[in-house]
């Protein structure tokens, strides 16, 4: 009962805030700029800066309990410089991944939209798949789609020794257009995003998470 009072009250909250036209992160439990249904562990803190083609957006978001989220951002879409707008994020997770072929699923809010998320691993070259649906102010389709992979971390040795290559997970996503990343993990809750926008704009983030 209290979590559905804290999401009603969210929502109440949320409804009246500045619409956004496009949320382009969703830190680190994202892809490129799609959600996924992956959740922050309760008491998990998660801080996203990004700079997104002309834009800037900085966000945080906290895992108040298992399967809860809420948090919040700010986006400059046309750099700092720029009049900005500010926004609610909520995340709630409906469903849990079984090792058959349940798929983790999470409801959410930005701002005013709503989108519904489905995530599963799966055995083919341990990618992890991911379907949902949302507002048409959110996502112009409203349907999108992406995969996402965690490759095996690599060493490299010389003479001089040796340089661990950062745990790195490669993401590409359809949402009005083919989007392409990657998130270099350097451990202790830093890491690091790289990304191109329908081949055209630049992605640079970094992240940081931890629990407290």
């Amino acid at each position: 009962m209290k979590r559905i009072g804290l999401l009603t009250l969210v929502v109440m909250v949320s409804l009246m805030a500045t619409p956004i036209a496009n949320a382009s992160t969703f830190g680190v439990n994202g892809l490129v700029t799609v959600p996924t249904a992956n959740m922050l562990d309760s008491t998990e803190l998660n801080l996203t800066y990004q700079h997104i083609g002309d834009g800037d957006l900085i966000l945080g978001s906290y895992g108040l309990k298992d399967g809860l989220e809420i948090g919040g951002a700010a986006q400059w879409p046309n750099g700092l410089d720029d009049d900005g707008e500010n926004y609610l994020l909520v995340k709630v997770n409906v469903l849990k991944e079984d090792a058959n072929y349940m798929p983790e699923m999470s409801l959410g809010i930005v701002d005013r939209n709503l989108y519904l998320v489905a995530s599963k691993s799966t055995d083919f070259y341990g990618i992890r798949a991911h379907l949902g649906v949302a507002d048409k102010d959110m996502i112009k389709d409203r349907v999108f789609v992406g995969i996402n992979k965690v490759l095996n971390p690599v060493t490299i040795s010389s003479g001089d020794g040796s340089f661990n290559v950062p745990t790195t997970t490669v993401a590409l996503e359809y949402n009005d257009g083919f989007n392409l990343g990657a998130n270099f993990d350097f451990g202790s809750g830093i890491s690091a995003d790289l990304g191109v926008l329908d081949f055209d704009d630049f992605i640079f983030g970094i992240n940081f998470k931890n629990k407290f």
